[in-house]
């Protein structure tokens, strides 16, 4: 446990989010993670690496996988709603969400982490309304083995997908109930619903092309200080093999 290193990259451009992504490796391999996430952002003039000592550290299970194609965004969008709706969020409120990530959920742009929204009211519960929250201190156990192991499995995993699943399973076992995501990539249309501890690969979520793309956490208010602790400062690794 003491050999275990926590990364985190941010990059921006203008001041608008970029790139971010979360590793824990062994000490030795510190260099090598962040040289690989050096390259990660296409471009970028901001880019902020920090490390931190994992002290202590829990083993989580990543939740099923479905995958969903459809013709169209509108197509895509609307079963995402009917997913956030069977998790028992109003379907205004699933609307008025996935709206606000499509205009840019920091007043017009993309926000650096996520929303956290009241599941019950809609009401956005994150102190900062710009950055929002970052789900943080989270990888696999072996992520060569995670990759072999989906791709494998039919699913066309990418980095970008593996992360996404690595957060989820996190953001899972600190309390989030139900969870939409997007990337605000141009190239990348997939998304996500996170719902019944079962992750939704969605396509397309929105046009290529298009570069509005973030993340709303569902959770219950009175559990708010709970979670935005253990979204912070406890550290996961997700494990395939009990």
């Amino acid at each position: 446990m003491r050999d275990l290193i926590s990364i985190r990259m941010r990059a921006s451009f203008k001041n608008a989010h970029i790139s971010g992504a979360e590793r824990i490796c062994k000490k030795e391999k510190v260099s090598q993670i962040i040289n690989e996430l050096l390259k990660r952002p296409k471009f970028y003039d901001f880019i902020s690496i920090k490390t931190e000592e994992v002290k202590e550290l829990e083993f989580i299970k990543m939740p099923s996988i479905r995958s969903f194609d459809f013709k169209s965004v509108e197509e895509a969008r609307a079963f995402a709603k009917v997913l956030l709706e069977k998790a028992g969020i109003k379907m205004d409120i699933a609307n008025d969400v996935i709206e606000l990530i499509s205009k840019g959920a920091a007043f017009g742009k993309n926000m650096r982490g996520a929303m956290l929204i009241d599941i019950d009211t809609g009401q956005r519960l994150e102190e900062d309304k710009e950055k929002g929250i970052r789900t943080i201190k989270v990888d696999w156990e072996d992520r060569d083995l995670a990759k072999q192991m989906l791709l494998s499995s039919g699913y066309k995993i990418t980095d970008r997908a593996l992360d996404a699943l690595a957060l989820v399973s996190k953001n899972i076992r600190c309390g989030v109930i139900a969870e939409v995501c997007w990337s605000d990539d141009v190239d990348y249309t997939t998304g996500y619903v996170v719902v019944n501890k079962t992750y939704y690969r969605i396509n397309p979520m929105k046009n290529f092309g298009d570069p509005f793309g973030g993340r709303a956490y569902f959770i219950k208010a009175e559990n708010l200080e709970n979670i935005v602790d253990c979204l912070r400062n406890k550290a996961f690794l997700v494990r395939l093999k009990e």
